[in-house]
């Protein structure tokens, strides 16, 4: 199969890539803002009985499907990975157990068959758990991100529910959640805050922020960005960087001390804040960037060329 459907579907968003499988490149891309949750709030609408939820999901996709340009093949299969898994998605999928060595035969993916209404054969990835922790998608980045020695290791992905995920002997030993992102939208927009905040650049203020997070304690300085706005006379950007830093500060606080490797895995957007965080923790590690889109683009060309021939 020299070409597939690389399907993101997260909670938020949809991300669908047709892929030359020899090359490992893009050659058409849609993005739309359908997630996962999204979708699941339209299927609960309809009260259809659960054994339609497959086809109601697969329906959404075969529309993205067709309104991606590009001339291919009305059987080539779709890799599906991030909350699709999930118990709000097409169906949901056991978790695998984590400490993983990252064998590619024994990579959590199901397949389900084509049929009339969807001709599309779909390979579904599911997630990993702790005792105390899940996660589905990141697994995916991590597998892109190409493990081949024995050193300790720690990867950080940035997002609604940050991961943090540590590796050593080639394997994923632990990883952790932060609800970094989800906390900063709610204080952000649905908080007294909402009204000490607006989207802009402001160094300081994002590392005095940053510093606070680090040692202090959040639910207190948390209100400083409105009392910094009243007593100190701060604008709304500086308010977004102090909260945006405080959150990021409490977030990688738990790394200090560190020095191992840490490699920051996210969008371009995103990677500056988590980077100057990480430089101003003086850890004794290297810091590091890895591009998101890259590194799943790389694990769903791992995982065709494994399971394609397998399954």
């Amino acid at each position: 199969m020299d070409k597939f459907l690389s399907c993101d579907w997260g909670t938020s968003t949809f991300r669908l890539r047709l892929v030359d499988a020899v090359k490992c490149e893009t050659t058409a891309e849609l993005k739309t803002n359908d997630g996962i949750a999204e979708i699941h709030q339209q299927w609960l609408a309809t009260g259809r009985p659960e054994t339609e939820r497959i086809d109601f999901f697969r329906r959404k996709l075969d529309d993205a499907i067709n309104r991606l340009s590009g001339d291919f093949a009305k059987n080539i299969p779709v890799i599906l990975s991030g909350m699709a898994s999930s118990s709000i998605g097409l169906t949901e999928l056991p978790y695998q157990e984590f400490p993983f060595s990252w064998d590619l035969a024994k990579f959590p993916v199901r397949k389900i068959n084509e049929n009339e209404k969807f001709s599309h054969p779909l390979y579904l990835v599911s997630g990993f758990k702790t005792n105390q922790d899940v996660m589905r998608g990141e697994e995916s980045l991590l597998l892109g991100c190409d493990i081949t020695d024995n050193e300790e290791k720690i990867f950080i992905f940035p997002g609604t529910h940050s991961k943090h995920m540590f590796v050593k002997n080639k394997s994923g030993i632990d990883f952790r959640t932060y609800m970094t992102g989800e906390i900063f939208n709610l204080l952000a927009e649905k908080s007294i805050l909402r009204h000490a905040v607006q989207k802009g650049t402001d160094e300081k203020s994002f590392s005095d922020g940053f510093k606070a997070g680090l040692d202090g304690n959040l639910l207190h300085q948390a209100f400083m960005v409105r009392t910094r706005q009243l007593l100190n006379h701060a604008n709304p950007v500086n308010g977004y960087q102090f909260l945006s830093g405080l959150l990021i500060g409490a977030e990688l606080g738990q790394l200090k001390g560190t020095h191992c490797p840490v490699y920051v895995v996210c969008s371009e957007h995103v990677k500056q804040a988590y980077l100057t965080g990480l430089e101003l923790m003086e850890l004794g590690g290297e810091i590091f960037y890895l591009n998101a889109d890259e590194i799943l683009l790389r694990a769903h060309c791992k995982i065709a060329d494994q399971f394609f021939k397998t399954i």
